[in-house]
């Protein structure tokens, strides 16, 4: 059964005129342009979503639900015009990211057409139980968000609470028309390698762009590691619990926290 809780579609603004620091998450390049590069991916991403979830919309009777789509496909449009509109940050900072873009634009469609209309709403529900794992790890450590960029950090406080919010629609979406474990746990393979490869070039690329060597990276990272220990294992609990036959999205509740740092950047619970 769906979860009860309403999703609401929020409207923020955010300062993207302003000056934001080239290294805006802790002073790190590493950790900064591990972000930068999820926020290049996040609109094809996201569109793809609502795309996977609407397909089966007509299929289903549960009233709960369905407000929930709605509010689910609200959310990750708003979220895929912010992402793009931080692309102006990059740009003005002098990273050449068109190219990039444009290769993963075509991957994506190439995904989109290749995969059954199943298997495209599997991708989403593995990839959004990745973007919030990744939401609850950040609200819960708030440490993680102490000397970040304050117009970055309402950014992805935002984008993490409402991962929160809409996390299990497209599982329940799922479940609704029959898709099965096997399926659900192919797709969260492919959701694997695809995130980690994806995230990894667009990462590099950035990386590249400011002449950090991959020396330098691994220290960046290593110190990024240091500070924040244990985290890395929980992330791994997070996402393995997947695995499970009766996993659901809403086995672990970070809305609280969610809810809470919405109000700390001053966007309307």
């Amino acid at each position: 059964m769906p979860s009860n809780h309403s999703i609401k579609i929020r409207h923020p603004t955010f300062d993207f005129d302003k000056e934001i620091p080239r290294y805006w998450f802790n002073d790190n390049p590493v950790i900064t342009h591990n972000f930068n590069g999820y926020n290049l991916l996040f609109p094809e991403f996201e569109r793809f979503f609502v795309r996977s979830v609407m397909h089966y919309k007509n299929q289903i009777t549960d009233e709960t639900l369905l407000e929930q789509i709605k509010g689910f496909t609200g959310q990750e449009s708003k979220h895929a015009q912010a992402h793009e509109d931080y692309f102006q940050v990059l740009e003005r900072q002098g990273y050449k990211i068109t190219r990039f873009l444009r290769w993963y634009k075509n991957y994506a469609s190439f995904v989109e057409r290749m995969a059954t209309p199943k298997l495209r709403l599997a991708l989403t529900a593995a990839a959004e139980h990745y973007t919030a794992s990744i939401a609850g790890i950040v609200l819960s450590h708030p440490e993680l968000l102490e000397n970040v960029n304050p117009t970055m950090r309402k950014l992805v406080v935002w984008h993490s609470a409402e991962e929160i919010e809409h996390r299990s629609v497209a599982f329940d979406v799922m479940q609704a028309v029959g898709i099965g474990n096997s399926t659900r746990i192919v797709a969260f393979l492919m959701t694997s390698l695809d995130m980690l490869l994806w995230s990894t070039l667009s990462t590099v690329m950035l990386l590249w762009q400011d002449r950090i060597s991959p020396w330098r990276s691994f220290k960046y990272k290593r110190q990024y590691g240091k500070k924040f220990k244990g985290i890395n294992k929980r992330m791994r609990q997070l996402l393995l619990a997947y695995f499970r036959k009766d996993f659901h999205p809403s086995d672990v509740d970070f809305l609280e926290d969610a809810h809470k740092y919405l109000k700390q950047v001053g966007i309307d619970e």
